[in-house]
């Protein structure tokens, strides 16, 4: 059990709470201001009781992130006797995010989500349902946030860092000959599997950029232990002029 406090001032309550449930632990997070006490109880990772005042569940929650200051303490292994809530954080702060507008996101093209678990275990409506399916399909965050109900969504899911900017990673390769392929591309696996995690799905084609501003699309495959390789068979140096030794950007499409 710890009983040692720290200040809110240098914490951010939310992430705070977030280390603790993704570390699974079971407890009470307890803050002291001059004003009452707030009491957050976890066990096994999930949300089953907050209160502040005379306030109870996200009320508490709500109260507390209009003017998150005081001194806090996580007392491990205690459970609340008559606990009203089990729910996972996620939804409790979009909840809560209902009544605290969370800060516009700070970026304008496609995201991506970081979490899959997390995002499925949310109870989404049809309409919030179809904002989620725009950002997989890569459409533009400025596009998307038209819609005021979709970008209030946004903006809560960025908060709680389930929404991120989606940045293809760019590479830079010597490009080289290679006869184990004909008619594609190959690249790094490591590489390649960035990529694929940064677009939530496999790379089809690659753009090659020269330092003279020339740019080639291909397809493109993984190899294995490529490095900072670009491997084209003969057929494709030669539809594209580019020459064995060439330092090219490469980014998936």
């Amino acid at each position: 059990m710890t009983h040692s406090t720290a200040s809110l001032e240098t914490f951010d309550f939310l992430e705070l709470l977030y280390l603790l449930t993704d570390q699974g632990r079971s407890g009470v997070l307890t803050v002291f201001r001059p004003d009452g006490q707030f009491q957050a109880w976890l066990e096994g990772g999930r949300v089953r009781h907050l209160e502040f005042g005379r306030d109870r569940g996200t009320k508490a929650l709500v109260t507390l992130m209009s003017d998150p200051r005081g001194r806090f303490q996580f007392d491990e292994g205690l459970t609340h006797p008559d606990p009203r809530m089990d729910a996972p954080l996620d939804e409790v702060t979009l909840e809560m995010l209902d009544s605290l507008p969370p800060p516009p996101v700070s970026f304008d093209g496609p995201a991506r989500f970081t979490s899959r678990e997390r995002l499925g275990r949310i109870r989404w409506t049809l309409r919030e349902q179809a904002t989620l399916q725009m950002v997989d399909a890569q459409r533009p965050i400025a596009e998307i946030a038209a819609d005021p109900d979709a970008r209030r969504l946004l903006e809560k899911l960025h908060r709680i860092g389930l929404l991120v900017s989606r940045k293809s990673r760019v590479a830079r390769l010597t490009v080289t000959i290679t006869r184990e392929v004909q008619g594609v591309a190959l690249v790094d696996d490591l590489i390649f599997r960035r990529w694929k995690e940064d677009m939530v799905r496999l790379p089809q084609t690659i753009a090659i950029r020269t330092d003279d501003g020339e740019v080639y699309t291909l397809p493109v495959r993984s190899g294995n232990n490529l490095a900072a390789l670009l491997m084209l068979p003969p057929e494709l140096l030669m539809r594209t002029g580019l020459r064995a030794g060439d330092s090219v950007l490469v980014r998936p499409l």
